[in-house]
C-alpha cells in the first residue's frame, strides 16, 4: 500500500513524528493519510532498510493534549519541571472548581455528586488532559471513560424515544416506547429509564382524563355496634352479611342474619341475583318472625345495606342501623366467621361439581342451618348448640 510514497517522504513524514509533540493521528492527518498505520508501517520499514539517522528515537507521548508531556530533549531542570507540573495542576483545579460551580444549575437534581464530576471533566477535556483532571477531581479514568460512554448511548436513547413520540403522534407512553424501542431498535431498556427520559425531555402521552367515582357517603351509617358481640336479649342485636357459592350453572347468594344473643342464623335469603332485593327479602322474614322495634342490625357498607330501599324499610322498622368501618372485615366478625364454617363445615366437604344448581344449594344450605342450630355445640355458648341455649337461658 506504499508504493506510491516515496523513501524520502516516508523519512520526512516519520521524523516530524518524532520531532513534533502531535501524536501519530494529528501528522497522519496534516499529510493527508489514510490512516495512522501508514506511519507505523513505514517507521519498521526504514529501521530495516538502516535509513533512519543515528540516535533517533521513537518518542514517549502520554495522553494528553499538553505539548509539555512529550518527552524529547528536556533541559529543563527536576526543580523547573516540578514548579511547572504544580502550577498546571492549580491551573486544572482553578478551571474545575469554576466548571463545577457553572454546571451545578443546569445538571439534574437526582445527578450524584461522582458524576457532577464527569460532566466537569468533560468540560475542560480540550485544555488539559484526562490524567491530570480525574486526579484533580479524585476520580478513576476508568470510571470517567464508562461515565462517558455511558452519556452518548443516553443521548443515542434519548433521540429515539423523541423520534418514536413524535411519529406516534403523541400518543405514545413510556410502557409503548419501550417496547417500541425493544422491537423495532432491538435496544432493551428498563421503562423506568424511558420514564425519566420522557420526564426530562417534558413529553408525556395523551391520555383519557381519569374519572373518579367515589363512593358517596349517602346510606352509610355509624358503627354502632362497635364489635359488643354480647346480647343479654334475644332479637334486640343482629349483624347480616352475604356470602357466594358457585354451582356448575350459575352462581347462589346467600343473605344471612344472625342473633347476637345465641349466635342463631335466624333467616336467610338464597338467591341468584345480588341485587337490593336479597337483603330486603331477609329483613322481611326477619319481621314476620320477632318484633323488631329498637333493635340493632349491623352489616358492612355494601350497596344491598346502603341502598333507599333497605334503609327505608328498617326506619319503618324501627330498627337501628350500624355499619362497620370501610374495609375493616373485623367489625363484623360473628357473621364472617359462620360463613367460615359455612364453607368449611359443608361446601368444601362435598365432592367437586356435585353442586349442580340453586336447588342443591337450598337443599345443602337447610342441611346445614339444621345442624349449627340444634346439634352443633358453641364454646362462647357453654358448649351449648344455639337452639338449647335459648330454650334454657331465655326468659323471652
Amino acid at each position: 500500500m506504499n508504493e506510491k510514497y516515496s523513501d524520502e517522504f516516508k523519512l520526512k513524514v516519520v521524523q516530524d513524528y518524532y520531532g513534533s509533540p502531535l501524536g501519530v493521528r494529528l501528522i497522519a492527518l496534516k499529510y493527508n493519510l489514510p490512516s495512522k498505520n501508514y506511519i507505523n508501517n513505514w517507521e519498521k520499514d526504514l529501521i530495516k532498510k538502516s535509513l533512519l539517522p543515528e540516535g533517533s528515537t521513537k518518542p514517549n507521548k502520554t495522553v494528553g493534549r499538553a505539548p509539555e508531556h512529550v518527552v524529547r530533549h528536556d533541559d529543563r531542570s527536576e526543580r523547573e519541571k516540578q514548579y511547572e507540573d504544580e502550577i498546571r495542576e492549580l491551573k486544572a483545579r482553578v478551571k474545575y472548581l469554576e466548571s463545577l460551580e457553572s454546571l451545578k444549575p443546569f445538571l439534574k437534581k437526582k445527578l450524584k455528586m461522582q458524576e457532577i464530576r464527569y460532566e466537569a471533566i468533560m468540560e475542560l477535556e480540550s485544555q488539559f488532559s484526562i490524567t491530570l483532571l480525574t486526579k484533580v477531581a479524585g476520580v478513576t479514568r476508568s470510571g470517567y471513560h464508562k461515565y462517558k460512554k455511558r452519556e452518548k448511548k443516553s443521548s443515542v436513547i434519548e433521540e429515539l424515544v423523541l423520534d418514536i413520540y413524535r411519529k406516534s403522534g403523541k400518543r405514545m407512553g413510556y410502557r409503548s416506547i419501550k417496547d417500541v424501542l425493544k422491537i423495532k431498535y432491538n435496544l432493551v431498556v428498563n421503562h423506568k429509564k424511558v420514564l425519566s427520559i420522557m420526564q426530562k425531555l417534558g413529553i408525556q402521552s395523551i391520555v383519557r382524563k381519569k374519572r373518579n367515582f367515589k363512593h358517596k357517603n349517602k346510606g352509610i351509617k355509624e358503627n354502632i355496634l362497635n364489635r359488643d358481640f354480647q346480647s343479654d336479649v334475644p332479637y334486640k342485636k343482629f349483624v347480616t352479611d352475604i356470602t357466594y357459592v358457585p354451582t356448575r350453572r350459575e352462581m347462589v347468594y346467600i343473605c344471612t342474619i344472625i342473633d347476637l344473643y345465641n349466635r342463631e342464623p335466624v333467616v336467610w335469603n338464597i338467591s341468584t341475583k345480588q341485587d337490593k332485593s336479597l337483603s330486603i327479602d331477609a329483613i322481611k322474614a326477619l319481621s314476620k318472625k320477632c318484633d323488631l322495634r329498637e333493635s340493632l342490625i349491623h352489616s358492612d357498607q355494601g350497596v344491598h345495606y346502603t341502598n333507599n330501599d333497605y334503609t327505608a324499610l328498617l326506619e319503618t322498622l324501627s330498627v337501628t342501623q350500624s355499619m362497620s368501618r370501610k374495609g375493616n372485615c373485623w367489625d363484623n366478625a360473628c357473621a364472617e366467621s359462620f360463613f367460615g364454617h359455612f364453607k368449611c363445615e359443608s361446601l368444601y366437604l362435598r365432592k367437586k361439581n356435585s353442586i349442580q344448581n340453586l336447588q342443591d344449594v337450598i337443599e345443602m344450605t337447610e342441611e346445614y342451618m339444621d345442624y349449627y342450630v340444634n346439634e352443633r355445640p358453641q364454646k362462647k355458648l357453654g358448649n351449648l348448640p344455639p337452639s338449647l341455649y335459648k330454650k334454657r337461658y331465655s326468659s323471652v
